[in-house]
């Protein structure tokens, strides 16, 4: 019973320091209430490249093994790098001669406005005057041709006329049907041979007994 007595005066001894110091942590020297009001903590500054492990800097690399490698590679019989490639051969651009197989086929004339079309690989193209075809510029329009000029060149077309005499030539005239003649005159007609008189059937021979005929 001693015992229990002691500890029971010890657990209250222990609440009552324990009272104190909060009566001591809530009220100030002057008897005020500390602390009423929410005070915001001091922002503390991070610095992440202190906390980041440092990296190592850029090392020197001895290059001269890769190159005599390059010069005398492994896998090679003769440990001789293969020549290089030929340079590619320059192509050589033909120039196309468009007008030289230029048809023309239509001309427009008019007050300021003239033109004409051409045929070029089968498709018909319309140009101005002063327009170029190919580096070919349209200097001049007449009557029946057109005149092309590059430099001191000069090209003529000549709009083609239509071949109506050839084609006449071409397909001989065939004669027209004569109409057949009339039954009278053909009867009438003293070339035409006399139609033969019919002639009697001519008579069986009638069988006869013993090997004669009647």
């Amino acid at each position: 019973m001693t015992g229990k007595k002691y500890a029971l005066h010890a657990l209250v001894l222990v609440n009552a320091c324990l009272a104190l110091a909060l009566a001591y942590l809530w009220l100030s020297p002057d008897e005020q209430q500390n602390n009423l009001r929410w005070r915001a903590p001091e922002p503390q500054l991070v610095d992440y490249a202190a906390m980041l492990p440092a990296l190592p800097g850029p090392a020197q690399i001895d290059t001269g093994q890769f190159i005599a490698m390059l010069e005398r590679p492994v896998f090679s019989l003769t440990r001789r790098p293969p020549p290089p490639p030929p340079p590619p051969a320059a192509e050589e651009q033909v120039a196309t001669d468009t007008l030289g197989t230029a048809q023309l086929s239509g001309i427009f004339q008019g007050a300021g406005n003239e033109a004409i079309i051409i045929q070029i690989a089968g498709k018909p193209r319309r140009v101005r005057l002063d327009e170029t075809v190919d580096g070919w510029r349209l200097s001049s329009v007449q009557a029946r041709s057109a005149t092309f000029a590059r430099g001191s060149q000069t090209r003529e077309l000549q709009l083609p006329r239509a071949a109506l005499t050839k084609g006449a030539a071409n397909n001989p005239a065939v004669p027209a049907p004569q109409p057949p003649p009339a039954r009278g005159q053909d009867e009438a007609s003293p070339s035409s041979p006399p139609s033969p008189a019919p002639s009697a059937p001519k008579a069986r021979p009638r069988p006869s007994f013993g090997g004669g005929t009647r």
